[in-house]
Formats: structure tokens, sequence, C-alpha cells
């Protein structure tokens, strides 16, 4: 899972991958509830003015990229670049 990690207020974030972004939407718009496949927390749903959404975990701060919604499924706004490799 994840694109890449970060550390904020001591927790990792694990940012969404494509995958997990369009399982997620999937199960959300079923009507079941979108939990963080980090630690299970809720995640809270986004909408910009542009109708694009992301979702964001109400606890640990993991997010998806921005996404447009249709009939043919999720489509990525932008995928953010993998992290550096360790030096």
């Amino acid at each position: 899972m994840g694109d890449g990690a970060r550390t904020t207020h001591g927790r990792q974030q694990t940012d969404l991958s494509p995958e997990d972004t369009a399982t997620l939407w999937d199960a959300y718009r079923g009507g079941k509830a979108a939990a963080c496949p980090n630690d299970g927390w809720s995640l809270a749903l986004s909408v910009d003015a542009t109708s694009a959404y992301r979702f964001v975990c109400t606890h640990c701060g993991t997010s998806s990229p921005w996404f447009e919604a249709g009939t043919a499924g999720v489509k990525l706004r932008s995928v953010r670049p993998p992290p550096p490799d360790p030096e």
C-alpha cells in the first residue's frame, strides 16, 4: 500500500495508492464506511471547487491523491512521485 511515507505529529503517514483509492471509492459509493488501511480510523472525503475528491484519514493524516470519479471509475488528477532513494 502507498506511494510514500512521512512522519507527522510522531505518527507515520503512508499515502494511499491509486488501487487503494479506487477500492475505497467503490466501498464509499456502495454505502460502506471508508476506513484507513493504515490504522482503521475513518476517512474524510474532501471535495474541491472542480468536483475533485480526496480521502484523508481523520487520525493519522494518510491521504489519497486528488481524483475525479465517474461511470468509468476513478481518474487520478495527479500522482505523487515516489520518495527519493536514501543515500
